[in-house]
């Protein structure tokens, strides 16, 4: 498997950052065949408010997480998904970074 960390930190809010997550979610069903779970209001180790977007499809699993000052994305691509990773990286990179703009 090969994995890939995207972390950024932002000064949006929980609700634009609720926004955002909504609107990659969107995407990622649209544009990628995405099957997506939201799971709103957990607390996370620091105490904050934590949203939490899982999504999978064949080939490739992991999650969307927002706080109000954080974004933290963890994509896990399968064996036949690997060879694509720098490609799936700078276009996830593009798109998140469009959003949080």
């Amino acid at each position: 498997m090969s994995e890939i960390l995207i972390q950024r930190t932002h000064t949006l809010g929980m609700e634009k950052a609720r926004a955002i997550s909504a609107k990659w979610q969107q995407e990622a069903v649209d544009d990628w065949g995405m099957d997506c779970t939201y799971v709103a209001n957990q607390i996370n180790d620091q105490g904050e408010t934590l949203d939490r977007l899982n999504f999978e499809r064949a080939g490739a699993s992991g999650y969307l997480e927002v706080t109000a000052s954080h974004l933290t994305m963890k994509l896990e691509l399968g064996f036949l998904m690997a060879s694509f990773k720098d490609k799936i990286e700078e276009k996830i990179i593009g798109n998140l970074e469009k959003l949080l703009a």
